[in-house]
């Protein structure tokens, strides 16, 4: 049982306050810029930082972002629900028109047969 009941007070909170950040980073460029740079680091610097506080502070940024994307995700996908979050068709027929040049078979000339 908890100490203190707060009716979930304190979850409300936290994601008004997540709301809030995201809002302020993405209507500024120089935000959107510099936490770019740190995402891309983030999963980096995991590489030399496997114990401690640093370790901790990068993996909450990992967690945090992973977060964002599934809402940005969920937010694409309910503004428009029949149609598919990444339309692949167009990348499939340039990959395999680009594959069919290997796998050609040569045209070989009678006089090559025999």
């Amino acid at each position: 049982m908890e100490p203190f009941f707060d009716g979930g007070l304190i979850e409300l909170f936290v994601a008004s306050l997540f709301a809030f950040a995201l809002n302020y980073i993405f209507l500024r460029k120089y935000l959107l810029l510099v936490y770019s740079v740190v995402v891309i680091a983030c999963p980096v610097l995991l590489f030399f930082y496997r114990n401690g506080e640093p370790a901790t502070l990068l993996t909450a940024v990992c967690v945090f972002h992973s977060v964002l994307l599934v809402i940005l995700l969920w937010k694409q996908k309910a503004a428009e629900p029949y149609k598919q979050l990444f339309d692949i068709q167009k990348m499939k027929e340039e990959f395999r028109s680009k594959a069919s040049f290997f796998h050609r078979k040569p045209k070989m000339d009678r006089k090559e047969v025999l």
